[in-house]
């Protein structure tokens, strides 16, 4: 059983990566539409029929699951400490959410952040015909602050891990001292 629930936890890192992708490629197409049609969409062979947000979402699909494979497996490889299958299944699962959350708490930052472009009214090397280069840049430091997050948020993923076993390291310890 504890090797389905590796496994199964192994395959949700990526699905929730790739959910995570859509859902932040969705609302950085809002931010800025050139980002996406004039650079990224450069990088991938896309159906010309498909309507730009789709284009868009797939692309988030496809860069994030690759993250969660990592991820994935550095936090249920921590998860492996808990004794009992539940505890290894639901507290990886929170540290899975942890990551998401910090690394969505990141890109949320960077929107609101100042950019030195703004503050100098420097550009850097953009593509040709950039109509808000500001724009552009946002969801540039968009994504960058989201993978600056996710990492954070394994980091903190990996504490979560180490502190739930210690609680219950030191429950279990009480519990037999009592019982005795």
């Amino acid at each position: 059983m504890r090797t389905f629930i590796i496994i199964a936890l192994l395959i949700l890192a990526p699905m929730m990566a790739s959910l995570y992708g859509f859902i932040h490629d969705q609302i950085t197409f809002s931010i800025s539409e050139e980002f996406f049609t004039k650079f990224r969409f450069n990088d991938y062979d896309m159906p010309h029929s498909w309507h730009p947000r789709a284009k868009a979402g797939m692309i988030g699909i496809l860069n994030a699951w690759k993250t969660g494979i990592p991820f994935g497996i550095i936090l249920t490889a921590i998860g492996r400490i808990h004794k009992t299958n539940n505890k290894l299944l639901f507290y990886t699962f929170y540290t899975y959410l942890l990551t998401f959350f910090f690394s969505f708490a990141f890109s949320l930052i960077a929107v609101y952040m100042p950019l030195a472009s703004e503050m100098t009214a420097i550009q850097k090397n953009l593509p040709a015909n950039i109509l808000d280069p500001i724009a552009f840049q946002r969801v540039e430091s968009i994504n960058n602050f989201g993978y600056i997050g996710g990492i954070i948020g394994m980091f903190m993923g990996i504490g979560l891990h180490i502190l739930l076993y210690r609680i219950d390291l030191k429950n279990s310890i009480k519990g037999t001292s009592t019982k005795s």
